[in-house]
């Protein structure tokens, strides 16, 4: 699944949570630390709203089945007993590339990724357009 066209670029947003909220009681006990260290760490570049807990619970919550589905197939392998001696694609493949796909995709809203920091309004930098190119002035 793609998306078209360009993507939105994070700004800081005025009036973001300043104090962290509680973890989630449905996020697994295994992952409470991923939680927080994305949720601080958008707290920390001024990008963490109340809208937002709902994409960092999805993001962790494809964090815990990727390691569930690849537990499975480190434990079962890529291929399981189908019945009568046919061999088929153990359904833990299907959840780990689906998950890949869902962290993949929210690691780069969020601005979890390399390339997603490297942009200056992701990194809290709230200069803008306008900063950047005053940067080319300045020796």
């Amino acid at each position: 699944m793609s998306t078209r066209g360009r993507k939105a670029d994070l700004k800081v947003i005025e009036g973001g949570l300043e104090d962290a909220p509680d973890v989630p009681t449905h996020i697994p006990e295994d992952m409470r630390q991923q939680w927080l260290d994305v949720v601080e760490d958008l707290r920390g570049r001024r990008m963490l709203t109340e809208a937002m807990i709902g994409s960092v619970d999805a993001y962790v919550m494809a964090m815990w089945n990727a390691r569930k589905a690849q537990a499975a197939l480190d434990l079962y392998g890529v291929l399981i007993d189908g019945g009568k001696g046919v061999m088929k694609q153990n359904p833990a493949v299907s959840l780990l590339g689906k998950a890949t796909s869902t962290i993949q995709r929210l690691a780069a809203e969020l601005g979890l990724t390399p390339a997603s920091r490297s942009r200056p309004k992701t990194r809290g930098d709230d200069r803008g357009d306008e900063g950047q190119q005053n940067d080319l002035f300045n020796f």
